[in-house]
């Protein structure tokens, strides 16, 4: 049998299209996978190490009048190396009628009605159905109205909320606060599916393979953060404990075990900031794992802020000559950054990130190395809105905080701007996990199918 004849493509060097494919733009990727098969796997490694904020439809953000959000869907994808947005033609039922929850490894996490949740790479189109939650989340039932809302029937032995109707948003407040990925889905590996739940007082897990979900054994809830690394759960206790599971061991019954339990003093820092502003807003905590360290970041967000970025208590609002009370959205004012000591068990300041990008908000918390990545801004934080408890008080606002954070200097940028402060569902960013390994990953995203405006 005669052997296929190599097109002249192919036999392009490895370094020279490989120097032409990163000054490409995506579009342009996109048409240069169709040349070859080199050229195919060669271009997917780009595509897949691109960061993306996926966006609600722009026109029903800023049609809207902010009172029925809970039928919107996201719609398009913000690509930072390019500043430049890609709208969907079509926007798929998974991203209009199900709840984000989670966002790791490149695949987001949903929760359809009845409580089913699913994952769902936008890369390659692949949805992998996961167990039910209604009975870890103490429901007899969750069906989704045509108001794209919640309505909900307890368990007799739920006692936490008694709410009988909620929104996408209230989901993610009450019931499902992160979800994350242990591991990569298409790859094939032995990954398990992470949830912080019910209040953020428990913590469970699915194992590929299986049909439940497995509540850990906790020492310290609530917790204000999980991530996965090395096949290791980490999560932040409220008592600023971090408590360690070994996600490859299992004791007789099957149930992971914890590894350790450390105890650490709060940042003397952040504490004395926080009781200084007292009564103007709340700290939100997040772990990132930056180049095998521990990092802590405190994002401090004030409850009501002024233009000018001014502080305002819920009285300020009210004058005596106004009838209707000033409209002054929450708005992150500010980050401290920490690394875990390890042989002194404390948290020490970190000044600059060097090279590095924290991406924070309603995804996994990731570090990433900029260098390989243009218009991506070195020691700063890509941040976007995880405000769950406050994200639907106001028609007007919810879903806006966002933004990049200089550490340096201290100063904000937008990274893309709605003439709405009314976001809903809010951008959350998918970070491939080629992004996040020092060296070209073997598994990548493969070219999106999806058809762009």
């Amino acid at each position: 049998m005669a052997k296929r004849r190599k097109s002249l493509a192919d036999q392009v060097p490895t370094e020279i299209f490989w120097s032409i494919f990163n000054k490409l733009s995506f579009i342009d990727l996109i048409q240069a996978k169709a040349v070859c098969s080199s050229w195919n796997l060669a271009a997917e490694e780009f595509v897949s190490k691109m960061p993306w904020l996926m966006l609600p439809s722009k026109k029903e953000v800023e049609e809207g009048d902010g009172a029925f959000v809970n039928n919107n869907g996201y719609n398009g994808f913000f690509n930072l190396c390019e500043n430049r947005v890609y709208n969907l033609k079509t926007t798929p039922m998974e991203f209009r009628e199900s709840c984000c929850i989670g966002s790791s490894n490149g695949w987001l996490v949903f929760l359809e009605h009845k409580a089913v949740p699913f994952l769902f790479n936008p890369f390659k189109q692949i949805k992998i159905h996961l167990p039910s939650v209604d009975y870890l989340l103490g429901l007899k039932k969750m069906e989704r109205n045509e108001d794209g809302e919640y309505e909900l029937d307890y368990l007799k032995k739920n006692q936490r909320f008694f709410f009988k109707v909620c929104g996408k948003q209230q989901v993610r407040e009450c019931f499902i606060q992160k979800a994350i990925l242990s591991g990569k889905p298409d790859c094939n590996e032995n990954f398990s599916v992470v949830l912080l739940c019910n209040n953020r007082e428990e913590i469970a897990y699915h194992q590929r393979g299986y049909n439940s979900w497995t509540v850990i054994d906790v020492s310290h809830p609530p917790y204000r953060d999980i991530i996965c690394h090395k096949n290791q759960l980490y999560a932040l206790s409220d008592n600023n404990s971090i408590e360690v599971w070994d996600l490859g061991g299992r004791d007789y019954v099957g149930r992971i075990v914890n590894k350790s339990d450390i105890v650490l003093p709060f940042p003397y820092k952040s504490h004395t900031k926080g009781n200084s502003l007292r009564g103007f807003g709340t700290s939100k905590f997040y772990l990132v794992e930056s180049c095998d360290d521990l990092l802590l970041i405190v994002r401090f967000i004030g409850d009501y802020v002024d233009f000018d970025g001014t502080l305002l208590t819920e009285w300020d609002l009210l004058t005596e000559t106004c009838t209707q009370p000033k409209i002054c959205p929450y708005k992150t004012c500010f980050f401290h950054v920490y690394q875990l000591d390890f042989d002194e068990l404390k948290w020490v300041e970190v000044e600059s990130l060097n090279d590095r990008a924290l991406f924070l908000g309603g995804n996994q918390s990731v570090s990433v190395s900029v260098q390989s990545f243009p218009n991506c801004e070195t020691n700063s934080i890509y941040f976007t809105d995880d405000c769950w408890e406050q994200m639907e008080e106001d028609y007007n606002y919810g879903g806006h905080d966002m933004g990049i954070y200089n550490i340096k200097d201290e100063s904000f940028k937008p990274i893309y701007e709605f003439s709405s402060d009314k976001i809903q569902p809010p951008p959350c960013w998918i970070i491939p996990s080629a992004m996040l390994e020092s060296q070209p990953g073997q598994c990548v995203a493969s070219l999106p199918g999806y058809k762009f405006l």
